[in-house]
């Protein structure tokens, strides 16, 4: 059998699997509606979450983002704005991600962003304080249903921001939805399940419970759904209290999963991000394990303080969720920069891109639209870098005469030797091209709702890079003429200096204001007078008609050539 052949053959086997394993569970759920009431709740509480963070960045218009990334600029403000926005969306995945795509698309240094991240492992714990606290307490399911009605109504009749808000009352009421049926699937089971058995007296059982709490968080993408889960089991009288705190360390572990599989691929800033957010949950679980004993005492009396009851271990739990994630902070806190310095030496930037190779253009970037859009302006302006280069070549001038200061008219009429320059259409097929590609794809690939501005700000970026590479393929017909009448002795020769003058004139001005609307000034300058001096030189015989069409046409091309570079 052939190499495909097998490979069918196992995807094949793969699908009867799964289509048996959906079987199985259909037929476990159908006999034992318990574990289907708790399974509903479980989708139903994730399917909210997902709704409740899509609606809030639709809402945000980008705002969410401005206000993380102008966070990042000090640690504590880091950490601070890293809570917020967690306790915002209730989604600390979402943070995390963002965080990621902040890091891959350069806006933000490393240590903000890790500050940021240690916020985000605080603000998750407010998700384990609103169960508690609200959720095990009332009857949620007569709030769910109003929200629920308001939330589809609008999102289907609304637009725009009217249809963000009410997919926010949509994700809000499947989670207290959600909350409601994971009770009441608890309350079923609790006659036939208990877990007390499980817990020992050995503290040796407490890491089989993290390792739990782990493979839940894994599973399921969402430490709230583990928590949600555990404090349901505690306080139905499931779960013993030690072995919940075990399991509540664990789900902190399993968030790293999210940022570990979000720097796959990518580059190297967005994998030390990822490594700080494991070094991080990993040393604060260890900590927190080695003293559960003494946090679970120190809850007690912090709880006896602010007047819990003894036995409100729902509500004791969230507060060990938020004591072992404020002591990971302060012990960790001090050491941003040197974590910061070990991940950049254990993640270096590779010793050598490919010019052509998209640096930003990453999948992370794609999460969010302020991010988005940075990664495409940053990689904009490296392709028109090399643009500007490749028409210095096109006009065979060098770019470090063009760029940076002005032109001189010494260098234009310097001898030039056409074998020493690169013939523009080999260098656009090097490095403009394969780079021009990766932009259309990941254009394409933007499907994140944009504000009016951020639309605007997208296509103008579009169509002036789409403009640029339009202008170098001018340049590149202009080139071939200018190369075969380069002599000193060609009757073109002036001429020809004059066009490379203006462009490089031209091209001055944009390499230092893009914006600039005084581009298009000396190339037309130049055209005029070389109209007139045509008709002239043709009726003194000082130029033939072949070469007067071909001067013509150069005009033509240069002309092309600034108006796609010029400002719309």
């Amino acid at each position: 059998m052939t190499r495909q052949g097998v490979a069918q053959a196992l995807l094949s086997r793969r699908h009867h699997l799964e289509l048996l394993g959906l079987a199985a569970a259909a037929a476990l759920l159908l006999a034992r509606l318990d574990l289907a009431t708790l399974a509903a709740g479980l989708g139903l509480f994730l399917w909210g979450m997902t709704h409740l963070g899509d609606a809030v960045k639709r809402l945000s218009g980008g705002t969410l983002d401005r206000w993380l990334h102008t966070a990042t600029r000090h640690p504590l403000r880091a950490i601070g704005v890293g809570a917020a926005a967690t306790a915002l969306v209730q989604s600390s995945s979402l943070v995390t991600l963002l965080s990621l795509s902040f890091v891959g698309a350069g806006l933000v240094a490393l240590p903000g962003a890790i500050a940021l991240l240690f916020g985000a492992n605080l603000g998750t714990t407010t998700g384990a304080w609103l169960i508690a606290g609200f959720g095990l307490r009332v009857d949620l399911a007569q709030f769910a249903m109003p929200f629920l009605a308001l939330g589809l109504l609008g999102s289907r009749v609304l637009k725009d921001g009217r249809a963000a808000a009410a997919g926010v009352l949509l994700g809000i009421g499947l989670l207290f939805l959600g909350i409601d049926f994971m009770k009441l699937g608890f309350e079923a089971w609790q006659d036939g399940l208990s877990l007390d058995g499980l817990a020992g007296d050995s503290a040796w059982h407490w890491p089989l419970f993290v390792l739990f709490g782990v493979v839940a968080t894994v599973v399921m993408q969402s430490s709230h759904a583990t928590l949600l889960i555990t404090l349901a089991a505690l306080a139905g009288g499931q779960l013993p209290y030690l072995p919940a705190l075990a399991i509540a360390i664990g789900a902190n572990v399993g968030t790293t999963v999210t940022a570990v599989l979000g720097a796959l691929g990518a580059g190297a800033a967005v994998r030390r991000l990822a490594g700080a957010h494991v070094v991080f949950n990993l040393a604060t679980a260890a900590v927190a394990l080695a003293l559960l004993v003494p946090l679970a005492w120190l809850v007690d009396e912090l709880g006896e303080l602010i007047g819990l009851a003894a036995d409100a271990w729902p509500l004791k739990l969230a507060l060990f969720h938020t004591l072992f994630n404020l002591l990971g902070i302060v012990l960790m806190l001090p050491l941003i920069p040197r974590l910061a310095a070990c991940l950049e030496r254990c993640f270096p930037e590779p010793s050598r891109i490919p010019p052509a190779q998209a640096r930003y253009l990453n999948t992370n970037a794609l999460e969010h639209a302020d991010t988005a859009l940075a990664a495409m302006e940053q990689e904009c302006q490296r392709l028109n870098r090399r643009a500007y280069h490749l028409l210095c070549s096109a006009i065979l001038m060098p770019s470090a005469e063009v760029i940076g200061h002005p032109p001189s008219r010494e260098v234009v009429k310097a001898r030039i030797d056409t074998t020493a320059w690169p013939m523009v259409n080999a260098r656009y097929h090097e490095q403009i091209k394969p780079l021009m590609a990766e932009i259309l794809d990941f254009y394409a690939r933007l499907d994140m709702p944009l504000t009016e501005e951020q639309q605007a700000r997208l296509e103008s970026l579009y169509a002036r890079t789409l403009r640029m590479v339009e202008a170098v393929r001018f340049g590149e017909v202009l080139q071939r003429s200018l190369m075969r009448h380069a002599a000193a002795a060609s009757p073109l020769r002036e001429a020809h200096d004059d066009i490379r003058m203006a462009l490089a004139q031209g091209l001055n001005r944009l390499a230092a204001a893009p914006d600039s609307a005084d581009v298009t000034s000396p190339i037309e300058e130049v055209r005029q007078h070389w109209q007139q001096a045509l008709a002239e030189r043709l009726r003194q015989h000082r130029l033939d008609p072949w070469l007067a069409s071909t001067l013509m046409n150069d005009l033509h091309q240069a002309t092309r050539l600034m108006e796609a570079l010029a400002p719309t």
